[in-house]
């Protein structure tokens, strides 16, 4: 059970928590507010800033959105952080990620038959969040061999970041997770 309440959208009052709350459910695709932005709901102008840096790190720029969420089941698996890796590997799945992939995906990542540039990816999103100290210029390097440019190398630092947020308040305060 959640450490917070987790705040009903269809009896929320606020004006800024029920417009976040109606861009959250046609914006992220699932038709629901998944209780990460739920238990946000006590302080409407966190919960506007949480939603704001959430959707333009994962719905927006060039990287497609499948790759962010890899990343992010990545780093929640490193850290052990349940919600949103239960979260996250549901939402691939309704994204279309077959099986294979999502299963390989946690269990045998060297095994997973993602191309070479999207596991290349997820490892350099991986260690910027457990070891940003530890990325070097050659890491930096084999992307752009890859043929990614400086606003993609963004886009995986910034899901990095944002993942790393997610698991440190998900876990601080225990979040029960979204009844899928």
């Amino acid at each position: 059970m959640s450490l917070v309440t987790l705040f009903d959208p269809t009896t929320v009052t606020h004006p800024k928590t029920k417009a976040v709350f109606d861009e959250i459910t046609t914006e992220l695709g699932f038709g629901i507010v998944p209780n990460l932005f739920k238990s946000m709901a006590a302080n409407p102008d966190i919960l506007e800033a949480n939603w704001k840096k959430f959707r333009s790190t994962m719905l927006q720029g060039n990287l497609p959105r499948t790759l962010k969420e890899m990343i992010g089941v990545a780093i929640s698996q490193a850290n052990d952080s349940q919600y949103a890796l239960r979260v996250h590997l549901h939402g691939l799945s309704a994204l279309g990620m077959s099986e294979e992939v999502l299963q390989t995906l946690v269990s045998d990542f060297d095994a997973c038959p993602l191309p070479i540039r999207e596991k290349a990816v997820i490892q350099f999103g991986l260690k910027a969040a457990v070891n940003p100290k530890g990325l070097t210029s050659a890491d930096y390097q084999a992307l752009r061999n890859l043929g990614l440019d400086e606003t993609e190398i963004y886009e995986i630092l910034a899901t990095a970041n944002l993942f790393t947020g997610v698991n440190q308040y998900t876990d601080a305060i225990k979040l029960e997770i979204d009844s899928l």
